[in-house]
């Protein structure tokens, strides 16, 4: 502030100096005006209303849209440009905005650029399921057959009882303790998994698809008129080319489960 207020004296002697000469009329208007545009210069560029900043966050604004709209990969400097001159909450807000902006228009090598920034920004749990739901509404932009992947517990399945209730899960074989699909089920009633059913957003069964993974498939049933539960593990390599899986359970695979005592 104590540097605008300098450049303001100094800018303002030749005024002062005019105003000082004899021969100088309507002295009282050139006052006036020079009064005038010192206040908004103060107003503009130091007070609480200042449009300085404003004025900057538009320019990076539009320069990230430009590239947007030509589906390039957000510039380097427009990405420093961001991080030096917004606010932590500010850069959230604004990347959300921008990757949507860019899926929105199918601009997906922008869009792709802006999640693999975004990462970094995103840290609490409660975050990090932004940064997910981001990247898997690219992945779906990206790979939309595979937003629809779907595995199947084929009608034509065998159980070792007729009535019962039960749970299915996928894993990813050596991968985290974290099932990509679960789901309960009655009977023999729409027993399948889906992308709604991954307990993390993009840690999916599309993810899997995608990734040509080998999935556990863990099935267990507890039937209603024996005190009997039942349970099966099978292995299955998921086909790149075909994001939908339908499998028929036989009558051999089923263990029982042990009754705990």
């Amino acid at each position: 502030m104590v540097t605008f207020i300098l450049l303001a004296l100094v800018a303002s002697l030749p005024i002062i100096a005019y105003l000082l000469a004899n021969q100088t009329s309507s002295k009282g208007i050139i006052l006036g005006i020079t009064v005038i545009v010192l206040s908004l210069c103060l107003i503009f560029f130091i007070s609480k209303f200042s449009i300085l900043g404003t004025f900057e966050k538009q320019t990076i604004n539009n320069k990230i849209i430009d590239e947007i709209y030509l589906d390039k990969k957000i510039s380097i400097e427009n990405l420093v440009n961001i991080e030096n001159t917004l606010k932590e909450d500010e850069i959230k807000i604004w990347l959300i905005s921008l990757v949507s902006k860019s899926i929105e228009l199918n601009k997906l090598n922008s869009a792709e650029s802006l999640v693999t920034f975004s990462e970094k920004f995103f840290n609490s749990n409660e975050e990090k399921l932004i940064f997910y739901n981001m990247y898997t509404t690219l992945r779906d932009a990206k790979f939309p057959a595979f937003a629809d992947a779907n595995f199947f517990i084929s009608d034509d399945s065998l159980y070792p009882c007729n009535s019962f209730k039960g749970e299915i899960k996928i894993y990813i074989m050596n991968g985290p303790e974290i099932p990509i699909g679960e789901q309960k089920f009655d009977n023999f009633d729409a027993i399948s998994i889906s992308n709604d059913n991954s307990i993390i957003p993009g840690f999916d069964l599309a993810s899997a698809f995608l990734n040509t993974e080998t999935v556990e498939l863990n099935v267990s049933i507890e039937c209603d008129k024996k005190e009997s539960n039942f349970y099966l593990k099978n292995l299955i390599v998921l086909d790149q080319n075909k994001p939908s899986v339908t499998y028929k359970i036989g009558l051999n695979e089923w263990f029982k489960r042990p009754q705990e005592l």
